[in-house]
């Protein structure tokens, strides 16, 4: 009999690593489709078969690699930490490479996540909020937002009018303000207060003010 931890580990964990570029091909395949079921019907009634259906994948391909729909949210989610770290560091390189002063740097990071959240606007919800995480994965996006701050306080070190005592604790706090403020707008088209250039220019001033306070 499997431990109840044991079961919860199976369900969470994927069944195997495509190694082929047709697996791999089909991995993908499925968590497109599982993206676009959690995006319409939400978690609880994003079943597997619906996910299989709009994958193109029979229900028993998919079990080939995920043994639950978990599984699947847990993937995307992995996903989405990788894909929003490599964001990251494209966006710190061009400022570096660019030198732009740091109100194009800011309006650059602002509209860079808001483009990222409005592709799926409901589905980091879903996976951040509904999602049952698994401990690694819960380590992994802790970890990955420390190193987010790290990175970001790294580019703010080379602008002199920054005036904040403690650039990490700074990095931090803009990294956490941009995610968390880029998704409530994206994720909430049709309750929009302000359009979305004056949200940036807003966001931006906001971030100015905190930054070169004196």
């Amino acid at each position: 009999m499997i431990a109840p931890m044991a079961a919860r580990k199976q369900r969470l964990n994927p069944r195997k690593q495509p190694v082929q570029n047709r697996s791999k091909t089909t991995v993908d395949t499925i968590l497109l489709g599982a993206a676009q079921v959690f995006e319409v019907h939400g978690y609880a009634a994003g079943t597997t078969n619906r996910i299989a259906e709009r994958a193109g994948v029979s229900i028993g391909t998919l079990y080939q690699y995920f043994p639950s729909k978990e599984a699947i949210a847990v993937a995307l989610l992995e996903r989405h930490i990788a894909d929003t770290d490599h964001r990251l560091h494209e966006w710190v390189g061009h400022m570096v490479v660019e030198q732009h002063g740091l109100c194009d740097a800011l309006h650059d990071y602002v509209n860079g996540m808001l483009e990222m959240h409005s592709k799926q606007p409901r589905l980091q919800h879903i996976l951040l909020e509904e999602t049952p995480l698994p401990e690694n994965v819960h380590q992994a996006l802790l970890e990955a937002e420390r190193h987010a701050a790290k990175t970001v306080a790294g580019l703010l070190r080379l602008y002199p009018e920054i005036q904040h005592p403690c650039l990490e604790h700074a990095g931090f706090m803009v990294v956490q303000t941009v995610e968390s403020l880029t998704h409530r707008f994206a994720a909430h088209p049709d309750d929009q207060f302000i359009p979305r250039n004056i949200f940036i220019d807003e966001m931006v001033a906001m971030l100015v003010a905190y930054l070169a306070r004196v």
